[in-house]
Formats: C-alpha cells, structure tokens, sequence
C-alpha cells in the first residue's frame, strides 16, 4: 500500500493552502471524511454556501469514466474561488482507466480542489506514484490499540482541552478504537467536566461505549452469528442496559439500515448518505456493512419481531432479560435464513 509521511493535513488545509489534489485512502472512516469536510469548507466556505450549489461536483468512479471527472475539474469555477471536483471508488478502477488522471497530475488546474476517495490503493501502479511524488497521497490507516492512547491525548491537545493520562486511557478503553466514538465521548466528558477532565469524569458518563454495543450486536445480528449476538446483548443487560432500551435501539438502527440499502440501490454518493441516513458520517460503515449483509425479506421479518418484541416487553410476565435473548436469536436467524 502507498504510505506518505505526514497524513495529518488538517493544519494547511485550515490556514487555506489547498493543494490541487487530494487522493485520501485508507480503512479510518472517520479522518478521511473530516479531511474531505475541511477541504469543502477551505474551498466552497462550507456546505451549505451558495458556491457548493455550482461549484462542486460528485461522482462515483465506479460508474463514470475518469475522462469525465478531469473534464469537471478542468472546469473553471463560477463564484468561488476554487472548484470542488470529488470523486470516490478510485480503488476500484482499473490502471489503464487513470490514464487521463496521470496527465491531469502533471498539470492540475489551480483554481481546482480534486478529491479522490479510496480505501486501498496499489501503491505500485503509476498514477499513485506520481501521486505520492507530488506530495497528493496521504493515507488514513486505521489505528492500532497501541497508537489509540497517544492520537487521543493529541486530539484533546488540538482541542485546547486539559485531560490527564489516566483520563486519557479510560476514554480509549471505553470508546475505542472507533475514532468517531472517541471524539464524540471526548466531547461529551469535556462539556461534563467543565475543566480539566479526570478518570472520574469518564467513569461518570462513559462507563462503557453503549452505541458501540449496538453497533456490535446489529453486527452480529447481520452475519448471521446468534452464538456472538446472544453475548453481546447479555453484556448490555448485565451493564444494566435496559431490555426496552435495547429493542428501541435495534429498531432504530434497523430502520438506518433499510434507508442504506434504499440509498444503495439508487447509487446515492457516499459522501452523501450520512446525511440522508441521519448519521454522522464516521458511523456510516458500520450501517452499510449490515445493509449490504441483510436480505430485504430479513429485514422485514425482523421488523415484525422488533414490534412484536415491544408489545411483549411492555405487557408480558416474562423476564425482560430472557424476551431479549430469544429476540436477538431469531434477528440472527432470519439474517441468517434459517
């Protein structure tokens, strides 16, 4: 895979020195689309400026030729003072289709941001090595659990927020290793703490990452695995997650998940699907991953065990607990066809 040494382009992106190509790769979600945020604020003044309307353009490599893309990005802006060309699935294009984007590299139009979106790329074809050698690549790996510690305490730093380390570490082992889990927790023990944020603060409100835990059960659900899904939920419960909670939470995500595979089908950009799910855009992975796992016919059978779930719940001697148990079961199985 291509690397560059310094991934962390925040910084001259916020003092507006753009440069005329971005290629921003790698598994971490969550940087990559605050580095697309940055520059689509740096370029058009932000999304909802009367240049995004005309100078920004989207497109899906998987479905239009490079030829089109450099035709958008040759193209001069209307009221900004830059156009905004992105362009995602670059890893999915084959090397002799980037022909046009090897010239295009060589001479990019200055009045141009492109951005071009992947999630593994050769770093031996041409294109990627020129890309790298004109300082344009830059990867966003996913962080080990190790490097977890140490980019967390750098992002309170950039924050301007006061954090010690034993803070630091129980916010990583709670949150993490999702990035956009992490930020989201940080923010909130910070506007808790009101102050230089202790362990204590952490134990206080995040004591354990409950939206991971759904993200994992709904996980599991999908893939068919009723021995992990029965684990997980038996988790939430003994963290004293209530049942009824936990039903609301499925419903909630199957619901995102329905809206996915809609999006999906209609070839909706996936810059574009966060928003239209009512999502942050960091979590939207892990709503596209169950959407592309899950039949229709599932998802509509586990609707009916979702409702049917809240009416007994609310109503039936049962142990919550046990009805639980049972409804992550059959969710799993009808994911999995059985």
């Amino acid at each position: 895979m291509a690397k560059t040494a310094n991934p962390d382009i925040l910084a001259d992106i916020a003092k507006g020195d753009l440069a005329p190509i971005y290629c921003l790769h790698g598994s971490e979600r969550f940087l990559v689309d605050r580095a697309v945020a940055a520059i689509r604020t740096a370029a058009l003044g932000g999304e909802k400026s009367a240049p995004a309307a005309f100078d920004r353009d989207v497109f899906d490599l998987r479905e239009t030729p490079f030829l089109q893309v450099i035709a958008a990005a040759r193209t001069l802006p209307m009221w900004s003072k830059r156009r905004l060309v992105i362009a995602s699935g670059i890893d999915a294009v084959k090397a002799e289709q980037m022909e046009p984007l090897l010239a295009y590299v060589a001479d990019p139009n200055p009045r141009c941001c492109l951005v071009l979106l992947g999630e593994k790329v050769d770093g031996r074809l041409r294109v990627f090595l020129a890309l790298r050698k004109a300082g344009f690549l830059h990867e966003f790996a996913r962080l080990r659990d190790r490097d977890l510690v140490a980019w967390l305490a750098g992002e309170a730093r950039r924050r301007r927020l006061a954090i010690d380390s034993a803070a630091v570490a129980a916010l990583a082992e709670a949150a993490g290793p999702d990035l956009g889990r992490v930020v989201q927790a940080l923010e909130q023990v910070a506007l808790f703490a009101n102050g230089p944020i202790k362990r204590e603060h952490v134990e206080e409100i995040v004591p354990e990452s409950r939206e991971r835990g759904i993200f994992e059960l709904t996980r599991a659900i999908a893939t068919g695995d009723s021995a992990q899904a029965v684990r997980l939920v038996a988790n939430l419960l003994r963290n004293r997650e209530p049942a009824l909670k936990i039903q609301f939470m499925l419903l909630r995500q199957l619901r995102q998940i329905w809206r996915a595979k809609e999006l999906v089908a209609a070839s909706t950009p996936r810059d574009e699907m966060a928003s239209a799910i009512g999502i942050a855009p960091f979590f939207l992975e892990d709503v596209l991953t169950p959407a592309r796992r899950m039949s229709t016919t599932a998802l509509v059978r586990s609707f009916a065990h979702l409702y049917q779930a809240d009416r007994s719940l609310k109503s039936s001697r049962i142990d919550p607990e046990v009805q639980m148990t049972r409804l992550v079961r059959r969710l799993a199985e009808e994911a999995a066809g059985k």
